[in-house]
């Protein structure tokens, strides 16, 4: 694991679970601020009396704000510190929601891209504090806690952002993850100064756009769990953006059964991700555990190519919960490995390289998945490429496999 030699201070286990409950606290509320206005479009389309499906140009400019920062992440991070730099992160979302909250369709498109902006800031300087309270006896489970925020975010937007929008309006309901991300920053700041005790006050933000991956690619087992991350983060995102759709669309059941079979992915994903990284730390093999992974995500794919109106809502719900269970739950254990496989004290500079490429795919898999839609007709047919991705990304891992470096040359690295 990489870390320093040497540390003016150590966490005790009381701040080393304070680090990991507001690590945790950010991602979630990064993730809860950039599903609200989708968890809402509809309100807010009738508002601003555009299309609805409009949305699909604001996630896309989330993202892009997303990889615009996590290239410069660990420059920031080196310069302010792991600690401040989250805390700039929930800064910019404070930020875009005072953009949005405006109601102005370009401030909503520049809030959303501030957003990104933000969310590309999350999660770098967190895997910085991240290897400094795990241990190599768990740290997959660490990372795999921390990123549960992802899901529940998801579960927080799609509960109370509809909710409150019905009730006091779409722009009073952007109130609740303002005042929520406002208050965790400031909690945040007493514990500062001892994280942030190793920043190097001279080092530069700003470099060459693509130094970070560059560095990444040096490295062979990193290079090749980024493009793992790539197709996952495909099947990901689809899984999210499609099953309401097939359910309703191409098989006819109401939204209300596909809602049920899109919390079974959520809930499913809040528990496998600390299910996997807790049986990558027992295993010591988290490659063999992400394999696993992706041969259940293309199995169950495979499965879905022939779902139908006669399938019993059981079965349904037990399939998507599978998938939701391994190609919702891989980020802990993936990004732990990434950390591991790279160079000592540059866990922020890794992070942001490989999640430019992640976001890559988050970009490029609807896309791909919409087009599939518009050749064939059908939505059902998207699981043939669901199946394509996983089989790509054991592909990649593979490859990480055999540019793993030996243990003992690992060990070197911990102090």
């Amino acid at each position: 694991m990489n870390r320093p030699a040497t540390e003016t201070w150590q966490p005790d286990r009381g701040n080393r679970l304070l680090a990991l409950i507001f690590m945790t606290l950010g991602v979630t509320l990064a993730s809860m601020t950039s599903l609200w206005l989708p968890s809402i479009a509809p309100n807010v389309a009738a508002d601003l009396g555009i299309d609805a499906s409009l949305i699909g140009y604001q996630v896309l400019a989330v993202y892009l704000g997303a990889m615009t920062t996590s290239l410069m992440a660990g420059g920031f991070t080196s310069r302010w510190g792991p600690w401040r730099t989250c805390q700039v992160s929930l800064a910019m979302f404070v930020l875009a929601i005072s953009m949005i909250i405006s109601g102005h369709l370009v401030l909503i498109a520049l809030g959303s891209f501030t957003v990104g902006l933000g969310y590309g800031l999350a999660n770098p300087p967190a895997a910085s504090i991240l290897t400094r309270i795990a241990t190599p006896q768990n740290q997959a489970l660490i990372f795999s806690i921390r990123f549960t925020g992802v899901p529940l975010g998801g579960v927080i937007a799609g509960l109370a952002g509809p909710q409150l929008a019905l009730t006091y309006g779409w722009q009073a309901s952007l109130a609740m993850p303002l005042g929520l991300i406002a208050i965790s920053g400031l909690l945040m700041q007493p514990l500062r100064a001892r994280w942030d005790q190793k920043r190097q006050a001279d080092a530069p933000i700003w470099r060459p756009p693509l130094t970070d991956v560059r560095l990444a690619f040096q490295y062979p087992t990193v290079k090749w769990l980024c493009f793992t991350g790539l197709f996952l983060a495909a099947v990901q995102l689809s899984l999210t953006s499609f099953t309401v759709t097939v359910l309703v669309e191409d098989i006819g059941h109401d939204l209300v059964t596909a809602g049920i079979a899109l919390s079974c992915i959520q809930v499913a994903g809040v528990v496998g991700r600390v299910t996997w990284g807790w049986l990558a730390d027992r295993s010591q093999s988290p490659l063999a555990v992400m394999a696993v992974i992706t041969a259940v995500i293309a199995v169950g794919a495979l499965v879905l190519t022939q779902l139908s109106a006669a399938w019993p809502l059981l079965a349904i719900y037990a399939v998507y919960f599978a998938l939701g269970f391994t190609g919702m739950s891989w980020n802990g254990v993936c990004f732990s490995e990434l950390v591991n496989h790279g160079p000592t004290d540059r866990a922020s500079n890794i992070t942001g390289a490989a999640l430019f490429v992640t976001f890559s795919g988050v970009i490029l898999g609807p896309a791909a998945f919409a087009l599939l839609v518009q050749i064939t007709g059908d939505y059902t047919s998207t699981y043939f490429m669901t199946a394509g991705l996983a089989v790509l990304a054991g592909g990649t891992l593979w490859l990480a496999g055999r540019g793993k470096r030996p243990a003992a040359a690992q060990q070197l690295d911990r102090p």
